[in-house]
């Protein structure tokens, strides 16, 4: 513990020497909720480049600790970073059980971390082991906003890549067509239409279904890259 405690140091020094105002004043505008320090995205990138080139040796079961306290903290950079060292990881990808990701998510608090845990880390992980959208789907029932669309970010980059999972895609939207919060029901939105890229006909079928609950502001942002046809006969 002495030892991770010695790296958290630092890192967290090496953030606070890399953070300006600017950026953290520009952070709380696009993402309120978040505890931030101000450093940007690519700074945070290359410190986690130049953190694995001066300990890649470093036993994985050491950054995951890293990772466990870092989201603890709750501090925007600290996440990123944590992410960013874990992404850097992917043949100890099989060793990140879902209660370790499901820990991860109860410190998440805004749309940023969420999106970034979800894109680097955890779809490469259910595409290797699509059982655990299983546990995706739970996220759904969640009162935490930030789980729920934590579920539909995933599902919606699960569809990148030459990847289609319409079904899946859908089983995880449909009960949150009628979300209440606003970053949620964006989600939801980003990822019919990544599907419907790929399974148009789908995508269709599927709002065609749902257009008794449907929100008409989702409904046109779901269908926005459907051929003109099929959108003239859902928005109606």
């Amino acid at each position: 513990m002495d030892k991770v405690n010695e790296y958290i140091n630092k890192i967290r020094n090496r953030l606070i020497e890399s953070a300006d105002e600017l950026t953290k004043e520009k952070v709380l505008r696009l993402t309120s909720e978040a505890k931030c320090i101000g450093v940007p995205v690519p700074k945070i990138r290359q410190l986690a480049k130049d953190f694995k080139i001066a300990f890649a040796n470093l036993d994985f079961a050491i950054i995951s600790e890293i990772a466990d306290q870092f989201f603890k903290e709750e501090c925007r950079e600290e996440i990123l970073f944590s992410i960013f060292i874990i992404a850097q990881q992917k043949k100890n990808f099989s060793k990140i059980e879902w209660n370790r990701i499901s820990t991860w998510l109860k410190h998440i608090d805004n749309w940023e971390t969420c999106d970034q845990l979800s894109g680097n880390v955890v779809t490469p992980i259910i595409v290797k082991n699509p059982d655990m959208l299983k546990n995706l789907f739970e996220l759904t029932k969640s009162e935490n906003k930030w789980e729920r669309r934590f579920a539909v970010a995933t599902v919606a980059n699960i569809n990148h890549g030459g990847r289609a999972y319409p079904k899946e895609t859908f089983w995880i939207c449909k009960p949150l067509l009628t979300d209440k919060e606003l970053v949620v029901t964006k989600a939801v939105g980003w990822a019919i239409r990544e599907i419907s890229k790929k399974c148009p006909m789908e995508t269709f079928d599927f709002l065609k279904e749902n257009l008794k609950i449907i929100p008409k502001k989702l409904l046109k942002e779901s269908s926005e890259l459907l051929p003109e046809k099929a959108k003239k006969e859902i928005n109606y």
